[in-house]
């Protein structure tokens, strides 16, 4: 790194570690906790795992984390595992033991997913949601009782939470890039794409191949869909933009099942959890109500477009809010 390069840099390496380990209110850290946890609990419920037992051997490839499990697991230990998870959101949420009940729920989920991605085509339903709560599993148990304090641990979390959400969008979006270029969004890529899945349409097929055979419809909306996730660590920087972010990408998944049939509802619920709590300003709680008198005396005249929820002396110094 040059002299010239370096600070810069480094300035800028300083300015990303403040805003995510500045101190933060415990209720903002409980309200995305939780949601994550209710999301987790919702894909545990609504699927049958038990279709893992079934599958042939033959079709399973073990590339992932459970690919040392070797023969496939019978039903009961499925269920087991599942049942396990459930008991790590009731622990998360009712918040008896919080980050050991989130620990408990994402390990069960985590590994049945990963089971159930290991044969057929690979879907990505449930990376997001284990990718962003992955954050939360180190985060401090704050105290049951209503505190007026921000600390650094309730902060970063939550950040941690925004930033790893963000970074998954970028992702998606830089490896359309990387793979085929602009010519991803402005080719005949999504025509073929609706033309080949609208069976899965639940619409049916006819108004899914009225839009592929008008190519300006599949360009916008496959550069739309760029364009968000290009953008998203921007949307996710500033408060005020962050329920915008939550709304494009429910449209976005939105017309992808409408047209597709493919459920990414996963993807919008974690995104719905961790940037609609980190959208309020610091005092506001998600469903009312003060969230400390520290932080709510000082936030109210400067919660448009923040990036993070402390305010930065000219020193470089922190100051909670």
């Amino acid at each position: 790194m040059t002299a010239t390069t370096g600070p810069p840099l480094r300035r800028a390496a300083h300015a990303v570690d403040r805003a995510l380990l500045a101190p933060g209110p415990a209720h903002r850290l409980l309200e995305v906790r939780t949601l994550l946890a209710l999301v987790i609990g919702l894909r545990l419920a609504t699927r049958d795992w038990t279709a893992i037992a079934l599958r042939p051997a033959v079709l399973t490839d073990h590339v992932n984390v459970m690919g040392w499990l070797v023969v496939p697991p019978p039903a009961w230990l499925l269920v087991t595992v599942q049942a396990a998870g459930l008991v790590g959101v009731v622990l998360a949420v009712g918040r008896t033991r919080g980050r050991a009940g989130l620990v408990l729920a994402w390990c069960a989920y985590t590994a049945l997913a990963a089971l159930w991605g290991s044969s057929g085509k690979v879907m990505h339903y449930d990376v997001l949601t284990v990718t962003v709560a992955f954050a939360l599993l180190l985060a401090a148990d704050p105290p049951r009782a209503r505190t007026v304090e921000q600390s650094t641990p309730w902060g970063w979390p939550p950040r941690a939470a925004l930033a790893a959400l963000a970074t998954v969008y970028f992702l998606t979006g830089a490896q359309k890039l990387r793979h085929s270029g602009l010519d991803w969004a402005l080719g005949d890529n999504m025509s073929w794409v609706l033309r080949q899945g609208w069976v899965g349409s639940p619409f049916g097929p006819g108004w899914v191949q009225a839009v592929a055979d008008h190519p300006w419809l599949p360009q916008a909306l496959a550069g739309g869909a760029l364009a968000l996730e290009l953008t998203a660590p921007l949307w996710l920087a500033v408060r005020s933009t962050r329920i915008p972010f939550v709304l494009a990408v429910a449209a976005m998944h939105g017309s992808i099942w409408a047209f597709l049939g493919l459920d990414y509802s996963a993807w919008v619920l974690t995104a719905a959890a961790v940037a609609v709590p980190m959208a309020l300003p610091p005092g506001r709680r998600l469903l009312g109500g003060p969230g400390s008198r520290a932080a709510g005396g000082r936030t109210g005249s400067r919660t448009g477009s923040r990036t993070d929820d402390d305010e930065v002396r000219p020193s470089g110094v922190p100051v909670s809010r």
